[in-house]
């Protein structure tokens, strides 16, 4: 039902490369986050078929990664094709990584926005939130190029959000629009400033703009382990529609 979301998440979050393996999506982006640097496997024959087969585009995949010079990843969700797919990879030897959570939610009961600090959305990426983000994220060595890159390279819709508290840019993320939704990514706060609203106010703020600019629903991707904007979620009435996790072969 919610496969959409997926292709979403695979639009609004790019890579520096994407190649079709019979249906897999195989994703690049020199390392940078799994969600770029994995297998989609969302098409295909649904049934496992012959072993041999399945195998074999492992094994191609396996092969693609390497010459990157990347782990093997393959993202799973309730949608993967062939179905038995994470069973044979656990058979495999691969091993289970970052089980999350995709929620949604429907914009129109929005609470108004009240701000308290100043909040600069750009439609553009701006040297100010790829250095604020950079920092709070601890970014290293080439990550934050590859970042640009990526960021750069798409034609949809973003709007990067700086949260500005007395002048110091103290939470930023990342709003991405595609089909009516608006996708968030990389909410956060520096660490000096958690736990005073500051990411709450920054995620109303770009709820609202993405209203402003017809968005009527978000859907967002979260670590389980990350109870903290599991809570802030829960508080601002996402629900989730679905889980996936990755495996890994070390």
């Amino acid at each position: 039902m919610y496969k959409n979301i997926e292709e979403l998440t695979l639009n609004t979050w790019p890579a520096e490369q994407s190649v079709l393996l019979e249906g897999w999506i195989l994703r690049s982006a020199s390392g940078y986050t799994k969600r770029s640097n994995s297998v989609n496997p969302l098409y295909g024959p649904s049934e496992t078929g012959h072993g041999h087969d399945v195998k074999q585009k492992i094994l191609l995949s396996e092969q693609y990664y390497e010459r990157a010079g990347l782990q093997t990843v393959f993202k799973i969700t309730p949608y993967i094709r062939p179905a038995g797919l994470d069973d044979l990879l656990e058979e495999l030897g691969y091993r289970m990584d970052s089980p999350s959570s995709v929620r949604i939610l429907d914009l129109e009961q929005l609470p108004p926005l009240q701000s308290r600090h100043t909040l600069v959305i750009s439609g553009q990426l701006t040297e100010d939130w790829l250095a604020a983000f950079s920092r709070q994220a601890k970014l290293t060595g080439t990550e934050p190029d590859t970042l640009c890159r990526m960021l750069a390279a798409s034609s949809l819709q973003q709007g990067f959000a700086l949260l500005l508290k007395d002048g110091v840019p103290a939470a930023c993320g990342l709003g991405v629009i595609q089909h009516g939704y608006i996708g968030l990514y990389d909410i956060i706060t520096a660490p000096e400033y958690r736990r005073q609203g500051l990411a709450e106010e920054l995620i109303l703020g770009l709820l609202h703009w993405g209203c402003s600019q017809g968005a009527s629903a978000s859907f967002l991707q979260v670590v389980l382990a990350n109870a903290g904007a599991s809570a802030l979620y829960d508080k601002l009435g996402y629900k989730e529609v679905y889980q996936y996790w990755y495996r890994i072969k070390d």
